[in-house]
């Protein structure tokens, strides 16, 4: 759960000599010491130089025209994919043997944040969720953060650990467990297929439970199934692959129009309970579902 060694030790090494520069600009304290090895900076002190660094990114940019240090070209492009960085409040969710789950808030997105040089539940403890301030950097392609954390004394009730459950599981549905903040190369067709099939498939397999706790017989649990598998393998077949979860109007008005017509009142009628699973569920917003709704209706009138 935390950076290899070497990495630790290239992270620091970029690190303190962008603060110890932050500092020369802006003249926090008087002798900040050349490198770690030779001396420490007060906590509070090295609050107030990231806080001006990340206040104000022309002292990044400045950093690297100038490189005082003289850092090679590969540490400077870690400081450049520092303008990626993601700053903010996060729960952390989960401590994993990969690394610690942070969760965003507005919007939610979920992170694979590695440790430094102690692992993260030792950093906010192993008793979760835990609410923090954080900044989240890309170190190559994965995540750490800035050396400093602030985690809120704050307790939470069951009704919001509850939600913070759901905003956990809409994240990793939606878009999987981000483990890089770089821009991402654009998948290959292949690739975005297999990564939303891998969702579909949770997705399905929840609607199935749904269906069956709702009390449909096996035999129509088994029918809704089957044709919410179909449409999610005709999303799979688009030039642009997109998961269950992504769908739009559209996608099922060209769907329904290229089926047999004596099938389209069976799919009307399993398109109905997908989008009540996604209600009940609270998937996807309101007013995407009634949107889907009514062009439901409209289809069940031609029918």
């Amino acid at each position: 759960m935390i950076l290899p060694p070497q990495d630790t030790e290239r992270f620091y090494r970029i690190w303190w000599a962008l603060l110890r520069y932050v500092n020369t600009q802006k003249h926090f304290i008087r002798d900040f010491p050349a490198t770690s090895s030779e001396g420490s900076v007060k906590l509070e002190d090295a609050a107030k130089i990231r806080d001006a660094l990340w206040k104000d990114d022309t002292l990044r940019e400045k950093f690297i025209a100038e490189n005082p240090d003289a850092l090679p070209t590969e540490d400077l492009e870690v400081v450049a994919s520092w303008k990626h960085r993601v700053a903010g409040n996060f729960y952390v969710m989960r401590h994993l043997k990969k690394y610690s789950i942070f969760l965003s808030e507005s919007p939610a997105h979920a992170y694979g944040v590695l440790g430094l040089i102690s692992p993260l539940e030792e950093v906010v403890g192993p008793y979760l969720p835990v609410y923090v301030q954080a900044v989240l950097l890309p170190f190559e392609d994965k995540i750490t953060y800035d050396s400093l954390m602030a985690p809120y004394s704050i307790s939470f009730g069951p009704g919001i650990r509850a939600d913070m459950k759901t905003w956990l599981r809409d994240a990793e549905e939606r878009e999987g467990i981000l483990t890089s903040l770089t821009p991402r190369r654009k998948l290959a067709a292949d690739e975005a297929r297999s990564q939303a099939h891998a969702r579909n498939e949770k997705i399905i397999a929840e609607f199935r439970t749904a269906l069956y706790k709702s009390g449909v017989s096996p035999k129509m649990a088994e029918q809704h199934t089957g044709n919410l598998q179909s449409f999610a393998d005709h999303l799979l077949t688009s030039s642009l692959p997109r998961p269950l979860l992504k769908m739009q109007t559209k996608d099922i008005e060209s769907y329904l129009n290229d089926l047999n017509p004596k099938d389209v009142k069976t799919c009307l009628t399993s398109f109905k309970r997908y989008v009540r699973f996604l209600w009940d569920s609270g998937r996807s917003e309101p007013d995407a579902l009634y949107d889907l709704q009514d062009l439901l209706k409209s289809y069940q009138h031609k029918t």
